[in-house]
């Protein structure tokens, strides 16, 4: 027997506009795996955010941002959090495209993204650690004053985000930023510096680089950071994150690094005389855990590599992370072993199908505009399904009972976006993602 469904929607459905931008405790969502495709994410190039002068060279420097963002025709949510994401290099090299794949994958997760460049140099010539060691062992005051104005860049690039929010419909009270080794360092000084704790770590950063909040654009600094992603970073040993922090981090730091090491200690600390003192991740950890804020503490045990945590496992890591922030549900913990498995779907205890696997239970048609079938194939069972938008809202839902074969559903209502049609059992779930085109 057939079924006929039509969707009538026209009192249940609102515009992306009216999604509630603080409920991101979404099925699916901000999760370990991706929702949208890479096809679905638009990639905005070469953005001046800043131009500040360099400390050594006095020369202006033209800083660009790439920005990676679900689409704005399909993404239905009408705001979405922001991550910036920012290289490591020893604050020498380094450049925005080592973030690239990052940013993709957190944009196909459903945040904003962006990755930096920065001012780089400090008087050194040398372009790996053993030339550091060798040509650059006197310049521990300018790798300082380098590490401050990489601090400034990134907190100009978060004033730049702000300032610009509406044109990525990025939610302002929803900003995390992230980085890696050099790029971690920036990212927790971006974050928890105020200009006292900045002078004492750099006496002669006023006089060359000025103040935080006033290189290379004047926008006011209105923003705040709600959680940062620290991959093999640390801070300098007298932030005030080590005594009040209050902001939860994720970390992710090899246990014997020897470029940044994990507990106090001095950077670049591997093959010769060290630069200046830091608190790695096992401190912040430590410290957080303390103050009662949320941290997790990921750690490559006996390695002494450094930054050697797989991107994957830490991209779903961290997105689980957020996730927990966004659910009210985090909590603190320390894995020493890498391979672990996080999930943070809302149905987490269903096996998520990969698509070319539906065929033995289902198949959605287009029969015409606006038109679907949903027909079971070779699944004999009960097949549960339920329409829902990016906001999480329940659209429609219904049974193909035993001895049913399809049903029909209309699009014909529903605003222009993308929404989701999840079939389930009690043993899997799928969901088919449906795209109802702008009629303009």
């Amino acid at each position: 027997m057939y079924r006929l469904v039509y969707l009538k929607l026209a009192l249940l459905i609102l515009s992306y506009t009216e999604c509630i931008a603080q409920n991101y405790c979404l099925s699916d969502r901000f999760s370990e795996t991706a929702y949208f495709d890479s096809s679905e994410i638009r990639v905005d190039s070469n953005i001046t955010y800043a131009n500040p002068i360099h400390a050594f060279t006095q020369q202006i420097v033209d800083l660009k941002m790439d920005i990676y963002y679900p689409d704005l025709s399909i993404d239905s949510l009408a705001l979405r959090p922001f991550i910036l994401l920012i290289h490591g290099g020893a604050f020498l090299g380094g450049n925005r495209t080592e973030k690239s794949y990052e940013c993709m994958e957190y944009a196909r997760r459903g945040f904003v993204s962006a990755t930096i460049d920065y001012r780089l140099g400090w008087n050194c010539s040398a372009t790996d650690l053993l030339g550091i060691c060798v040509l650059c062992q006197g310049g521990n005051a300018d790798i300082m004053t380098a590490t401050y104005c990489a601090a400034q860049d990134a907190r100009a690039a978060m004033r730049h985000i702000f300032s610009n929010a509406s044109t990525y419909r990025i939610d302002t009270s929803a900003l995390f930023i992230g980085g890696e080794s050099a790029g971690g360092i920036t990212a927790l000084h971006a974050t928890f510096w105020d200009q006292s704790e900045a002078n004492s770590f750099d006496p002669n950063a006023l006089s060359r680089a000025g103040s935080l909040d006033t290189a290379g654009n004047s926008i006011p600094s209105s923003y705040s950071i709600k959680a940062v992603i620290n991959s093999c970073g640390a801070i300098s040993k007298d932030s005030a994150l080590l005594n009040n922090g209050n902001i939860p981090i994720i970390n992710f730091h090899d246990e014997f690094d020897c470029v940044v090491p994990t507990q106090y200690g001095q950077v670049i600390s591997c093959i010769c005389q060290p630069f200046y003192w830091t608190a790695g991740s096992s401190i912040i950890y430590s410290k957080l855990t303390a103050n009662n804020i949320c941290t997790q503490y990921y750690q490559v045990p006996l390695s002494v590599n450094h930054c050697s945590y797989s991107k994957p496992e830490l991209i779903s890591k961290a997105s689980c992370f957020l996730k927990s922030l966004f659910c009210q549900s985090c909590q603190s913990g320390f894995v020493n072993q890498t391979g672990t498995v996080v999930s943070c779907s809302m149905w987490n205890a269903i096996e998520d199908l990969a698509a070319d696997q539906t065929k033995d239970y289902y198949e959605l048609k287009s029969i015409g505009q606006n038109q679907y079938v949903l027909r079971r194939t070779e699944f004999t069972g009960e097949l549960e399904f339920v329409v829902t938008d990016l906001c999480g809202r329940l659209i429609h839902s219904g049974k193909l009972l035993q001895g049913m074969q399809e049903t029909y559903f209309s699009t014909e209502s529903l605003s222009s976006g993308m929404y989701c049609l999840q079939v389930k059992t009690n043993s899997f779930r799928h969901c088919t993602k449906i795209i109802k085109p702008d009629s303009r």
